[in-house]
């Protein structure tokens, strides 16, 4: 391996790690259940079972994602093949979802956390053991993407008058992961793109009464 390769190994293997950290506030809905030591490996293959119905939804994508050069060449020549294909893919997801939530998780978003692909804090009202072991169970809004993981409570505030946890993601699947930091990254750009309305609604102010703005640069959505 020359050098040149080894830096481009290095510097994704550093972008990587970055994604994993960035993190956002988000209402998610969110079930939490104290581990005891003896059940982590059991729970962990539970996890890991491919013919686990929980995070289907999300290793579809991870494999539609790996296989995006094959479908844009699909798109590219054949167009009507590819759009037929794009119809089946939804009905798989459609499904996909349907059977997630039969898994016991949350259909509501209910829980405010600060969100990462590496863990999450949020405030409530139950106490869990520093350095424990938890099960989260984690539904990300809209698209009801349902992951399961093992988490150590890396914080656990019992004095003040808001009790704030943090956890931090001990066993995850690559797939739920990815699931996250899409997640982060889309709730990043409508901030991003919210911010920036609102910046040309202030620039170019609409003089007519009960008018927003006048016309103005139409932000790019891709």
């Amino acid at each position: 391996m020359n050098k040149a390769e080894l830096d481009r190994i290095q510097e994704q293997a550093r972008e990587q790690d970055r994604r994993r950290y960035f993190r956002i506030e988000d209402r998610v809905g969110l079930q939490l259940e104290a581990i005891r030591p003896e059940d982590e490996a059991s729970l962990i293959a539970s996890i890991d079972d491919p013919s686990a119905r929980a995070g289907l939804f999300n290793e579809l994508r991870a494999v539609r994602d790996k296989h995006l050069p094959e479908r844009r060449s699909l798109e590219y020549k054949f167009p009507t093949v590819a759009a037929y294909v794009k119809v089946l893919e939804k009905q798989i997801e459609i499904l996909a979802l349907a059977i997630g939530d039969g898994e016991g998780f949350s259909v509501t978003p209910d829980t405010l956390v600060n969100l990462s692909a590496q863990g999450m804090s949020l405030d409530q009202g139950e106490i869990f053991a520093l350095d424990s072991l938890v099960e989260a169970r984690l539904t990300l809004f809209p698209d009801r993407c349902h992951i399961r993981a093992i988490a150590r409570v890396i914080r656990s505030d019992q004095e003040s008058a808001v009790r704030r946890t943090a956890l931090d993601f001990v066993h995850l699947r690559d797939a739920d992961r990815e699931a996250i930091i899409r997640h982060v990254h889309m709730l990043q750009r409508l901030q991003l793109q919210a911010i920036a309305e609102e910046a040309l609604d202030a620039a170019y102010p609409d003089p007519r009464p009960g008018k927003g703005a006048a016309t103005k640069p139409r932000l790019r959505d891709d």
